[in-house]
């Protein structure tokens, strides 16, 4: 059975165009990015949990706040499904999330 190289490696020398302080400036980008997503979600949520008491404060009843949450919910997970092919297909992806 052979031992395990245990000499000191050198690190790899970085890439041509590629130094630290731009993949520092990534990371960073890449973190706040995940901070906005998670305030968003947050947002969503806590607007979706409130849904069927406004609803019901403006008078619909129960099977009135299903329909209207159960289409909400059709429609989102429909038009996911339609641009992201979209997306897929075309290569376009920056200029459908910004419509989107």
């Amino acid at each position: 059975m052979a031992l395990p190289d245990r000499r000191e490696r050198t690190p790899a020398a970085p890439r041509p165009g590629h130094t630290a302080p731009a993949r520092s400036a990534a990371l960073r980008f890449v973190l706040l990015i995940g901070v906005v997503s998670m305030f968003s979600d947050m947002t969503h949520e806590g607007a979706r949990g409130v849904t069927g008491p406004f609803l019901g404060s403006l008078g619909a009843g129960g099977l009135v706040v299903a329909l209207v949450a159960g289409t909400g919910e059709l429609l989102g997970y429909a038009l996911r499904f339609v641009f992201g092919c979209a997306a897929d297909r075309t290569g376009r992806y920056w200029p459908i999330t910004a419509v989107g």
